[in-house]
């Protein structure tokens, strides 16, 4: 059992730090520390710089309880995830090997753990280290970021060549990739349908209101057909519903079918470019937009900011004239929140 918990703790660390596997294993005890206010790793830069200077590598909240449960199991006086040697073997065990073991472990307790089996194939900690770079790399201004927690050697912010080759999709993972993004987005569809379903507001505004209709369908047709929950996850699938989820909304944009997509008024729409401009869009006034329970608090503030703001001193006419036409478009999106609650 010592063993298997190590193995999960080091997959996992692997997988969401991005730190190499020679840096993991010279993670310390009590290497978990608080670095410019959030939670890292403190350890020893294995590659490209002389002396092996300490580095922190900033880890959310699941990789530091995977760390101390790793230091409980620990037999070694110091490193927490050091080479050891299993009762069965007289060789080091090293990263691949602690990855390989817990994939075995893991298939062969699918019986009472429910999992998916992990399908066959080689994986290494790098591997790990480029998914998570590939992941980040779709929110914007990431390059910078990913340079610091990759521990790129560069001249330019921590970020260079090595970073976005990491970064750059791979055409074997493309696939595997996509499949990852669609299988998340339909999670958050079904969670809106059972929300719906249940009775709770899932938005406002005219995206919603098509949302909505097409939810109504697929509960009348479920209930006609005497259908149970896969049936209603088979006809969610079938949705002629494009949904991408947004910070500010939610954008139903169809690329079969883009007509009223106020983002691509106008515009000039770069070569190869597919999908909704996000720079020009407009939720106060787009039929593809929904707002979500979860955006309304953001507007309620963005609202009372740009209103303190105008009551700065000396306030050049045309930045007021900005201020308050942001105002307006803001005071548009709640009130569709407002005339759904009225």
């Amino acid at each position: 059992m010592l063993f298997r918990v190590r193995d999960a703790a080091f997959c996992l660390v692997a997988a969401l730090s991005m730190m190499r596997d020679s840096e993991i294993h010279e993670i310390r005890r009590g290497a978990v520390v608080q670095h410019y206010n959030a939670p890292a790793i403190k350890s020893t830069l294995d590659k490209g710089r002389a002396g092996r200077p300490g580095k922190h590598w900033w880890i959310t909240e699941p990789v530091a309880e995977a760390i101390t449960l790793a230091e409980i199991v620990s037999v070694h006086e110091d490193r927490v995830f050091s080479p050891l040697k299993r009762p069965e073997s007289t060789e080091a065990v090293h990263g691949d090997q602690m990855i390989d073991a817990f994939i075995t472990e893991a298939n062969s307790s699918r019986s009472w753990t429910g999992l998916d089996e992990i399908p066959d194939g080689r994986v290494r900690p790098h591997m790990f280290r480029r998914t998570m770079a590939m992941l980040t790399d779709q929110f914007p201004g990431s390059e910078i970021a990913l340079g610091i927690q990759l521990k790129h050697v560069a001249a330019r912010a921590l970020a260079n060549r090595t970073t976005l080759s990491y970064a750059a999709g791979d055409a074997q993972w493309a696939e595997l990739l996509e499949t990852a993004l669609e299988a998340t987005r339909f999670r958050r569809f079904k969670d809106l349908y059972g929300q719906h379903k249940a009775g709770t507001s899932i938005g406002y505004g005219p995206g919603a209101d098509r949302v909505k209709e097409v939810f109504d369908e697929i509960i009348s047709s479920a209930r006609a057909n005497g259908g149970d929950s896969r049936v209603e996850d088979d006809l969610l699938r079938k949705a002629r519903i494009t949904i991408r989820f947004g910070m500010l909304n939610n954008c139903l944009f169809d690329e079969a079918n883009p007509k009223g997509a106020v983002c691509l008024e106008n515009a000039v729409i770069p070569q190869g470019h597919t999908g909704p401009l996000e720079g020009r869009c407009r939720p106060d006034r787009c039929r593809n937009s929904v707002i979500g329970i979860e955006h309304v608090p953001l507007y309620d503030s963005h609202r009372r900011t740009q209103l303190k703001l105008l009551q700065t001193r000396r306030l050049p006419a045309a930045r007021k004239a900005i201020i308050r036409r942001e105002v307006e478009r803001v005071d548009a999106v709640l009130a569709q929140v407002n005339e759904e609650n009225t």
